[in-house]
């Protein structure tokens, strides 16, 4: 059987979702990749795996917002996971404002049946906004990058040429480097003061 596995990083994370922002990249369109996990024993052949768009409770449209699924993806032989490369859009002027969800449901195939009940569904919320990333309001976060604001974040995606990690985990075992890469920013906002946020307030140097 088989089952979503949202952050890859750590298999206990029981997340259904990924916030997918287009905002710091380069090009219309990305590719995410999607994991999913084997219950069960591997086996010395490839097997089958299906993901349908759940259009009841997707709000995205293919062609817009994202491409069409193959209808059916290969679990390759021996493997225990597999990723699902789902390809997104930046074409709709709406994602400067809004967010658009898609839904992806596990179907069984004729290989596999669905694992568990919790994880044969996961949601992609697509947009062009900076999102704080959820970990940011641990204080470990706080103490590197000071308060968030989406200001201090844009300017941390074009001075440090990259976005923060998805998950807490990568952060967290790249501490050290990110570490650097605040000190790096807090001197930054010293040496360029003020530079204003999204509400008019000036960025504090935090360390």
């Amino acid at each position: 059987a088989v089952y979503f596995q949202v952050n890859p990083s750590s298999w206990s994370d029981t997340r259904d979702s990924i916030v997918y922002s287009f905002a710091g990249k380069d090009g219309d369109s990305q590719t995410l990749n999607v994991q999913v996990n084997l219950m069960g024993e591997a086996v010395n052949y490839e097997r089958h795996v299906r993901v349908v768009v759940n259009s009841g409770k997707t709000t995205a449209q293919e062609g817009i917002h994202y491409a069409a699924l193959e209808e059916e993806y290969i679990l390759p032989a021996e493997a225990f996971s597999m990723n699902i490369p789902v390809v997104l859009y930046n074409k709709d002027p709406r994602l400067e404002e809004e967010a658009f969800q898609l839904v992806l449901d596990l179907e069984p195939s004729d290989d596999l049946e669905l694992g568990l009940t919790a994880r044969t569904t996961v949601r992609v919320i697509i947009s062009n906004v900076l999102t704080r990333p959820y970990y940011w309001e641990d204080m470990y976060m706080d103490g590197i990058f000071g308060p968030y604001s989406r200001v201090k974040h844009e300017y941390c995606i074009r001075k440090l040429g990259r976005d923060f990690p998805q998950d807490s985990d990568e952060y967290r075992t790249n501490y050290g480097i990110w570490k650097a890469y605040g000190k790096y920013m807090d001197n930054f906002f010293y040496e360029n003061y003020p530079i204003l946020d999204e509400n008019g307030l000036a960025i504090e140097p935090w360390l």
